[in-house]
C-alpha cells in the first residue's frame, strides 16, 4: 500500500516538474519576442525620421466659359402690397418681353425668391428726443435670372433690364458646365498628387532619403472662383463708361476660367539603401 502512494506522489512530482519546465520554456520564448519586437522597434525608430514628411502639391487647368449666369433684383414700393406687386410684375414682363424680342427664350429666364413686407424708416422727434418708425409702404423684392450659352446677349440682357427699371444687378457670372468642371476636376487630382510626389523627391535627394510608403492623403478644398463682374448698378455703370464711346451695347468677355486642386500627403522616409 506504501509502494502504491509513494508510485503516485512520484508521477505527480513527475507533472509538476514537467508543467514547470513547460512554463519556464514558454516565459524564455515570450522574453525572446519581447526582446526581438523591442529590437525591432528600436531599429524603426531609429532608421526613420522622427516626424513624417508632409508635402503639399497642385495643379490647375483653364475651361472656357460656356454659360452666363446673370441675376437681376426687382425692388418696388407702394402704399399697398397689391400695388406693389403689380409694379413689380410689370417691370419685370416689360424687361422679359423686350429680352425675348433680341432671342432670349422663355427657358433662359426664371423669377425667384419673391418677398412682401412692410417698409419703415428710423426718424428722430425733436420733441420725444427718440426715434420713431415711419410707414412708407409695402415693399416688394423678386430676383430675375438670365441663364444661357448665348454668352453674345449677356450685355443686351443687362442694357434691357436697365432701360426697364430693374435696378439692381446682382452678379455677372461666366462659368464652364458642371459636367466639364467634375471632369476637369477629377483629373486635377492625380496630377496634384504627382506634383506632391515630385516636390518630396527633389527635396529628399540631398539628404539620401526615400520615400517608403504613404501614411495619410488629404485632398483639400477645391479652389475656384467665378467671375462676379457687377454687384451693383453704379459699378456697371461706372464699368462701362470707358466702352460708351465705341459701342451703345455694354460688351462683357471672360473665356477662361482658372480651377486648382490641392493635396496633403503625409511620406514615411527612410535612408537610401546601399547598392553595394
Amino acid at each position: 500500500m506504501a509502494s502504491k502512494k509513494q508510485k503516485i506522489l512520484l508521477i505527480i512530482a513527475i507533472l509538476s516538474i514537467s508543467q514547470l519546465a513547460f512554463a519556464q520554456i514558454m516565459q524564455d520564448s515570450c522574453e525572446k519576442q519581447e526582446k526581438a519586437s523591442l529590437a525591432t522597434s528600436w531599429e524603426e525608430r531609429n532608421h526613420y525620421l522622427a516626424d513624417f514628411m508632409r508635402v503639399s502639391g497642385v495643379a490647375s487647368g483653364y475651361l472656357a466659359s460656356e454659360q452666363v449666369i446673370i441675376e437681376f433684383d426687382i425692388e418696388t414700393i407702394s402704399d399697398s402690397a397689391g400695388n406693389s406687386l403689380i409694379l413689380n410684375n410689370q417691370s419685370i414682363s416689360k424687361a422679359i418681353n423686350e429680352m425675348k424680342k433680341i432671342g432670349v427664350e422663355e427657358s433662359e429666364l426664371t423669377t425667384q425668391d419673391i418677398r412682401i413686407y412692410p417698409q419703415y424708416r428710423q426718424e428722430y422727434d425733436q420733441n420725444t428726443k427718440s426715434y420713431k418708425s415711419i410707414f412708407e409702404g409695402y415693399k416688394v423684392e423678386n430676383k430675375l435670372k438670365f441663364i444661357s450659352k448665348k454668352l453674345d446677349l449677356a450685355g443686351k440682357v443687362i442694357d434691357i433690364a436697365v432701360s426697364n427699371g430693374i435696378n439692381k444687378i446682382s452678379s455677372v457670372q461666366f462659368v464652364p458646365t458642371q459636367a466639364k468642371i467634375k471632369e476637369l476636376k477629377d483629373s486635377l487630382i492625380s496630377q496634384a498628387v504627382e506634383d506632391a510626389v515630385k516636390r518630396a523627391n527633389l527635396a529628399l535627394q540631398p539628404l539620401n532619403y526615400e520615400i517608403k510608403s504613404v501614411k495619410s492623403l488629404d485632398i483639400e478644398n477645391n479652389l475656384y472662383g467665378t467671375n462676379h463682374l457687377f454687384n451693383s448698378y453704379a459699378s456697371y455703370k461706372e464699368s462701362s463708361q470707358d466702352s460708351d464711346q465705341f459701342s451703345n451695347e455694354t460688351t462683357l468677355f471672360d473665356n477662361l476660367q482658372k480651377f486648382s486642386v490641392q493635396v496633403s500627403i503625409s511620406f514615411i522616409i527612410s535612408k537610401q539603401q546601399s547598392k553595394n
